[in-house]
């Protein structure tokens, strides 16, 4: 009896299931490829060295109106950001240590001209490896032109990274912008207060998520989820 090869059986598996599910061949083979992770777009952060976490440091400067909806959602994407940072680093098995928010928090409270001093500067105060430094130019919730009664979240921001033990060089930096959702399902109806805070809750973790792809690579299904 003939021995089938492995790359026969997932052919047959292939042909069968674009035969019977109408899916076309690119996404199929898509999804049978082996498991792969994607390099991060700006530089991978968390180490797989053993006995080794980079330190990071995440901050947040909210130029925006003071709107009750806007309100503490610098501190909320930090938080989210380092918990995402986390979790990729996770599912690699590398390790990487965020520095609290609170503790930032602490230090911008504590230091008003914090603004003028150098990323790598502030990255030596919390003796860190990396600081991370979100500046967010602009954000809304609401669709333009519709009263406050349909929500759609925009942002748009500018992402810096500086390696504290290179503080000559310049912060990679790169601008950041989404709209939330996109063209579908379209913009959500506003009903109550607590439909908003979910809102602005998913809308935030969609930002945190997207933005931890800069600093930590990602597999291939899980870009493929977020598109």
């Amino acid at each position: 009896m003939a021995i089938c090869s492995r790359r026969a059986l997932l052919g047959w598996a292939a042909g069968g299931l674009v035969l019977t599910s109408g899916c076309d061949m690119a996404s199929l083979a898509y999804f049978l490829l082996p498991e792969s992770r994607m390099e991060a777009h700006i530089k991978h952060l968390p180490s797989d060295e053993k006995g080794k976490s980079p330190k990071v440091v995440i901050l947040t400067w909210a130029g925006l109106e003071t709107r009750s909806e806007f309100i503490g959602a610098d501190r909320q994407l930090s938080e989210m950001l380092g918990l995402q940072l986390k979790q990729l680093a996770e599912e690699a098995k590398e390790n990487i240590t965020i520095v609290p928010v609170r503790k930032v928090e602490e230090f911008k409270n504590a230091t008003p001209s914090w603004k003028s001093m150098d990323l790598a500067e502030i990255g030596r105060r919390f003796n860190a490896d990396y600081v991370i430094y979100l500046e967010l130019n602009s954000m809304s919730l609401y669709e333009p032109g519709m009263g406050n009664m349909l929500m759609r979240g925009r942002v748009t921001l500018n992402v810096q990274l500086c390696e504290v033990a290179k503080p000559d060089e310049t912060p990679l930096s790169q601008p950041y912008s989404c709209v939330y959702p996109g063209e579908a399902p379209g913009a959500v109806p506003v009903e109550n207060a607590a439909q908003k805070m979910q809102f602005r809750q998913a809308f935030l973790h969609k930002v945190a998520r997207d933005l931890s792809l800069n600093f930590a690579r990602y597999s291939r299904h899980e870009r493929y989820r977020m598109e």
